[in-house]
C-alpha cells in the first residue's frame, strides 16, 4: 500500500485530478473487459473438458503449475482459466476503485460549488494507492 500527500492550489485542480483518475480507471477497465470477453470462451471450453475428465476419473484433476516463491505466485504454462481468474480479480478491483472515485467526486462537488476558487486556501490530500482518504484545507502562508 502506497500512501502519498498531494497539494492542490484550487478545488478545480483537485477535481481535475479526480476526473483524470476516473478516466484512466475507466480506460483500464474497458481494456480488461475486452480481454476478459476474449478469454472467457476459451476458459469455458477448458472447464468443460476438465468436467468430463472429472466425471470419468471420479475426482477433479489437480493442476500443478503454480509455484509460491516466498509470497509471489508464479504460474507456469498459464491456461485460459488461470488468465480468466486473474482478469476477474483485476476487473473487480477496478470496478471498486471506480465506484470509490466517483463517490469521492460526488462528495466534493458541494465543496467546489460553495468555496469555488477561494484564495488563500491550499488543499492537501492524503492518498492510499492514489485514492484520496483525507482532505486537509490549509491557509496559504
Amino acid at each position: 500500500m502506497a500512501m502519498d500527500l498531494l497539494t492542490f492550489k484550487t478545488f478545480s485542480d483537485f477535481v481535475k485530478y479526480i476526473d483524470s483518475l476516473i478516466e484512466s480507471t475507466r480506460q483500464q477497465l474497458s481494456e480488461h473487459l475486452r480481454h476478459y470477453d476474449e478469454i472467457k470462451t476459451r476458459a469455458e471450453r477448458i472447464r468443460s473438458i476438465e468436467e468430463v475428465f472429472s466425471k470419468i476419473l471420479g475426482a477433479r484433476p489437480e493442476a500443478v503449475n503454480e509455484i509460491d516463491l516466498k509470497g509471489l505466485k508464479i504460474v507456469i504454462g498459464a491456461r485460459p482459466t488461470d488468465e480468466e481468474r486473474v482478469l476477474s480479480e483485476v476487473i473487480k478491483s477496478l470496478q471498486d476503485r471506480l465506484n470509490v472515485l466517483m463517490r469521492i467526486r460526488k462528495l466534493i462537488e458541494p465543496l467546489v460549488r460553495s468555496l469555488g476558487e477561494t484564495a488563500g486556501i491550499i488543499i492537501m490530500v492524503e492518498t492510499l494507492n492514489a485514492i484520496p482518504i483525507k482532505v486537509l484545507l490549509k491557509e496559504a502562508t
